[in-house]
């Protein structure tokens, strides 16, 4: 099957001259906008498997774009590719990739360069839709496939989305490797959780980076959810080092280059069940989801703990 890639750019003579190349010499299929409204409609309607897409436009900026489909969680992990004509700085570059870009590139580009990181992105993001290489967890594939089967079932059941508040900062600090720690730390806390007191055919996902789902019975969610703050809140000290864990706080510089201090780490749960109403369609769940545990994030931040939200 034809990879599909979603070319966003306001000059329409670009987006002819890249739907040309794109089909013609790549093999690809191709959707093209010439807007980010357009672009964030496209992928609600149908979703690609990477999205080119140009800085330069009026009203929502590439940028902007990027930025949206990283706080969805069912774009997240979604290859984004910027480019732009003018002659950019590394200040520029630095932003792109701070806000989720995979690659930078200027124009005229390089015909078999491009073709190169392309397929390298559309590769990884492969393997990511089936089972995360590092959790070993359910990808995004399959974590959809599971939401639409109990929803067709029409039983009742419960979604946890976690995240890990602040997870950005110890990983810039302590590095990658140390990153990678936590989230098998956090992935081992989801498996005990569903072995000790969860059910047989309960299931969890990892969306990617920090971001988990694990769907269980309403029966069960109350003690699941409890397990899980408690275990990480007793435990991710153990993943710092002396000096932090003396002061109790991580010291890292923010966007502005200004030292600052950032609380160890926590977990916020966002849960939805359909206990008093049906579940909605897939992308109002994840939608609604986010919502749910942004709201657990703050009150995490509140609370300086772990949080749980419910709907």
């Amino acid at each position: 099957m034809k990879k599909k890639i979603l070319i966003v750019d306001d000059d329409k003579t670009t987006l002819q001259y890249l739907e040309l190349l794109f089909v013609t010499s790549y093999g690809y299929s191709v959707n093209v906008v010439n807007s980010g409204e357009e672009a964030l409609k496209s992928i609600e309607t149908e979703l690609p498997d990477l999205v080119f897409l140009d800085i330069m436009m009026p009203k929502l900026s590439g940028y902007e774009v990027c930025c949206e489909l990283r706080e969805n969680p069912k774009t997240r992990n979604l290859p984004i590719v910027l480019y732009t004509s003018n002659k950019i700085g590394p200040d520029e570059i630095t932003k792109g990739i701070e806000i989720g870009a995979d690659d930078f590139l200027t124009k005229p580009f390089n015909v078999t360069e491009l073709q190169i990181i392309l397929e390298r992105l559309l590769s990884r993001h492969s393997d990511k839709l089936g089972y995360n290489p590092l959790t070993k967890l359910p990808g995004n594939f399959y974590i959809e496939r599971e939401l639409t089967n109990r929803i067709d079932m029409k039983g009742s059941f419960a979604l946890c989305y976690l995240d890990i508040n602040d997870f950005r900062i110890y990983n810039n600090l302590y590095g990658y490797k140390k990153g990678d720690e936590v989230l098998l730390f956090i992935s081992n806390i989801l498996k005990m959780a569903i072995n000790e007191m969860g059910n047989p055919d309960d299931f969890i996902g990892h969306f990617g980076g920090d971001d988990f789902i694990l769907i269980t019975t309403t029966d069960k969610l109350n003690s699941i959810s409890k397990y899980i703050t408690k275990e990480f809140d007793e435990s991710i000290v153990e993943h710092y080092d002396e000096v932090d864990v003396t002061r109790g706080f991580m010291i890292a510089r923010d966007f502005d280059d200004k030292l600052k201090e950032y609380p160890f780490m926590t977990i916020s749960i966002g849960i939805l069940t359909n206990e008093k109403q049906p579940f909605p369609q897939l992308p109002l769940i994840i939608e609604k989801l986010t919502e749910l545990k942004s709201k657990a994030k703050k009150d995490s931040n509140k609370t300086n703990g772990s949080y749980t939200a419910k709907y």
